[in-house]
């Protein structure tokens, strides 16, 4: 151990633990690019990143605990901060894109359509959207009751930033939360992530304006649609080399996940993890029917879109994931542009299944329990009323299930109780995983489903061989 700044502060590397660390670290990216180099498949070494950050995650918490507060005060933050470097690092990258990605789909996609055909593929896309976020919500009610999950768990501090947060959101009735996804500063819309749904509200703007101006002045409009067209392919590009790097992201995301919350979180929370796991589970089998009802092959369906659910799993931004969500439905899924745009996009904002349907669902059952709360239909049926209309304009970033919860408890009458159930949140990054990955797949089938009704969806494509993804 080095107790000075320099190497404390600065370098961030002052003991063993965090050297042998970061040489492992290095080793694994060293063998994904070698892998990469053999013609490995993307989605092949996309698994095999979160396998490796797995393990890397769980042997540096537990053999690292065994050097005791070296690890605890010094090794632990050293490693988080270069795993950072190169996990975040990534995730920002995809996340520079969102913004653009949806400004520039949503304008595509509602300029080039007639009014009649906006009118259907919004009413498809929110009944889709909307009606996966209610199964979503009575699998979580099922999984706390059929599991007796322990509410015990739920109890304990919540930060006090954190608190004052939800508690902002929990005082707010629908007609202020609605207000305030209205935009009123375009420039501080487009610099965050967390502005999606007001994003979405100005490019919807611009594209009435546009389709307006292409029968009135089309000479005069023609230069911005065409400066719209070339940014899109731009933006598409720059997409294309950052997911080249994203299996070194996604080692370095999965392990600091990992090293960051510890074991010991995991083993103290089983019941609630292993519950939420097992909704996700079943969501993800729910998805199988609704494929076999659309007459589609599920798992063509779940082997052409593994790579993009493991990368929200790792990332756990259904925004970040979205431009890798869009290539995946256009490229390989047969979905058509026009669709995958719009409906993929406003999955981000509508009906996430995983953050905005179950979580919420479990949570609200578990306190309703805790309270003594009757548990009869009437509740059951308020709570998924409450979590599918809550999940409108609930964004896709780490940290969205906060909102999702609170306006849940809010719903029905427990919103004074936010501040009790602190514990849950302190394994947030762990069960945000799987909520993220199911986000991003309810999406993906509710965009299919809803091109099918369309009459657009191109079969052939979807049923075609994988591309050749090593030029990833």
């Amino acid at each position: 151990m080095i107790r000075s700044n320099f190497f404390t502060h600065f370098i961030q590397i002052s003991n063993y633990v965090s050297l042998i660390t970061l040489g492992l670290f290095i080793v694994v990216l060293f063998l994904l690019r070698f892998l990469k180099s053999k013609g490995w498949s993307f989605s092949r070494r996309i698994m095999t990143a979160l396998g490796l950050g797995l393990i890397l995650g769980f042997g540096v918490d537990y053999f690292g605990q065994l050097s005791g507060s070296i690890y605890t005060e010094y090794a632990q933050p050293e490693i988080s901060a270069w795993l950072q470097l190169v996990g975040y690092g990534f995730l920002r990258l995809l996340q520079l894109l969102a913004v653009p990605v949806v400004f520039l789909s949503i304008i595509e996609v509602l300029s080039d359509n007639q009014a009649s055909n906006l009118k259907s593929l919004t009413k498809k896309a929110f009944v889709v959207l909307l009606g996966t976020t209610a199964i979503s919500a009575i699998v979580g009610i099922l999984t706390v009751n059929l599991l007796n999950i322990d509410a015990s768990v739920l109890a304990g501090t919540i930060d006090p930033s954190r608190l004052e947060r939800m508690q902002a959101v929990s005082e707010q009735g629908i007609p202020q939360f609605i207000l305030e996804m209205v935009p009123s500063n375009i420039l501080g819309v487009m610099s965050t992530n967390s502005g999606i749904v007001s994003v979405v509200i100005i490019a919807m703007m611009f594209a009435a304006s546009i389709r307006f101006l292409k029968q009135r002045k089309p000479e005069e409009i023609q230069p911005i649609l065409d400066f719209f067209t070339s940014a899109k392919v731009l933006i598409s590009s720059v997409l294309t080399n950052v997911i080249k790097v994203m299996p070194y992201g996604v080692v370095a995301l999965v392990a600091n996940t990992i090293i960051t919350n510890g074991i010991s979180a995991i083993t103290g929370f089983i019941g609630f993890i292993v519950g939420l796991y097992v909704a996700v589970a079943v969501m993800l089998i729910v998805y199988v029917v609704i494929l076999l009802g659309l007459g589609l092959n599920p798992v063509q369906f779940y082997k052409k879109s593994l790579s993009t659910m493991l990368f929200a799993f790792s990332s756990r931004s259904s925004v970040g994931t979205l431009p890798y969500t869009l290539e995946t439905l256009k490229e390989d899924l047969g979905v058509s542009a026009s669709t995958a745009d719009f409906v993929a996009t406003m999955g981000t904002t509508i009906g996430m299944n995983g953050c905005a349907g179950i979580f919420p669902a479990m949570l609200g059952t578990l306190l309703a329990k805790a309270t003594g709360t009757p548990l009869d239909f009437g509740f059951y049926a308020l709570l998924v009323v409450v979590v599918t209309l809550g999940s409108i304009g609930i964004v896709g970033v780490p940290g969205t299930a906060t909102v999702a919860a609170t306006v849940t408890l809010n719903g029905i009458g427990l919103g004074s109780l936010v501040g009790e159930i602190g514990a849950v949140f302190g394994i947030d990054p762990l069960v945000d995983m799987g909520r993220t990955m199911l986000n991003v797949t309810g999406s993906m089938v509710s965009a299919i489903a809803v091109d099918k009704w369309e009459g657009h969806f191109d079969q052939s494509a979807y049923d075609a061989s994988m591309r050749n993804q090593t030029d990833h």
